[in-house]
């Protein structure tokens, strides 16, 4: 992943996009197969008598986490040059901050846009299960933290999780690409975040998310996107829900309100940004014939994969 030039030729754009897709394909496949030989090896030869709700449930937690953490490992150590600073050329560094300073109405712009993302996807959930009905085929479900529970799922959804995939997507991935373009490179990169999440619905969440976050990666530093992430999973997490309840009328009467006044002035900063953005991305677009690199074998490798594992979950008994 190292790259000679910064000059942007069709050769130098591939190998980088082919390059990237190869270190992402490698993590997810560290994630994915750790994930099942935890889950359907380990786990059963290390409690014997374990109900299956045991193996699902907190032994199988540990499983997930232990996954991430052995992708998040390979990641560190394979990119550690870009990731601490030191990379020769210094050119595709992750970018932890910038000068660019990060205000309260950017972080409320931006948990607007990940609430926006969550009806899309939601919407898409409904349709696909309004078309699929009386197919035999079951729709996927909607993008959704809820059920983090125990502990060790809530560390993995609201830190452990978010890190990872800010560090690996946005930071490396993102970054190893700013130099052919930001707009490709924010793209390029969500592309992959989406597909990453093996299924129709979340991969198109993730999708939108991954733009929202890699335009805050890319123009105020990796530490915000991290921020705006954990925040997400935070509300998404189910810790509201549960806990919501216990809390004095006036308070969830306030939070409540808060939340909508939150909401409300992050849509309109939106509309009001519109043209903002539109003007960053003409000013920012890659040049012609950039996204032709899409074409990079390993790019469509991972890509590929990624949508058999979403079209798997359709299947009665696969998913």
């Amino acid at each position: 992943m190292r790259h000679s030039s910064g000059d942007v030729h069709d050769w130098g754009v591939r190998r980088a996009v082919n390059a990237l897709s190869a270190f992402a394909f490698i993590y997810v496949a560290i994630e994915t197969l750790a994930g099942l030989l935890g889950s359907k090896v380990v786990l059963p030869a290390l409690f014997p008598h374990a109900s299956k709700a045991e193996l699902n449930g907190p032994l199988g937690d540990w499983t997930v986490v232990t996954s991430v953490v052995l992708a998040l490992l390979f990641a560190v150590i394979s990119q550690w040059p870009v990731i601490v600073g030191h990379e020769r050329h210094g050119q595709d560094q992750v970018r932890w901050v910038t000068a660019r300073r990060f205000s309260l109405l950017a972080l409320i712009i931006a948990l607007a846009c990940f609430f926006l993302s969550q009806l899309v996807a939601s919407a898409a959930d409904s349709g696909l299960g309004a078309i699929l009905s009386g197919t035999g085929l079951h729709p996927p479900t909607a993008p959704d933290d809820g059920g983090m529970e125990t502990p060790i799922m809530l560390f993995y959804a609201i830190l452990l999780g978010p890190f990872a995939e800010e560090l690996v997507f946005r930071g490396v991935i993102m970054n190893g690409l700013r130099r052919f373009g930001r707009v490709f490179a924010i793209i390029t990169s969500s592309l992959l975040f989406g597909f990453m999440h093996g299924s129709l619905v979340q991969g198109l969440f993730g999708f939108i998310s991954g733009l929202v976050l890699g335009y805050l990666a890319m123009e105020y530093g990796l530490v915000w996107s991290l921020l705006v992430h954990m925040l997400n999973n935070a509300f998404s997490s189910g810790l509201l829900a549960k806990y919501m309840p216990l809390a004095p009328e006036v308070v969830r009467i306030g939070l409540g309100l808060l939340m909508i006044l939150v909401l409300l002035i992050g849509v309109v900063g939106l509309l009001f940004k519109i043209r903002t953005l539109r003007d960053y991305c003409r000013s920012n677009r890659a040049p012609k014939g950039i996204y032709a690199s899409w074409r990079a074998p390993w790019f469509l490798l991972f890509c590929l994969a990624c949508l058999l594992m979403a079209l798997s979950e359709f299947v009665p008994g696969l998913a």
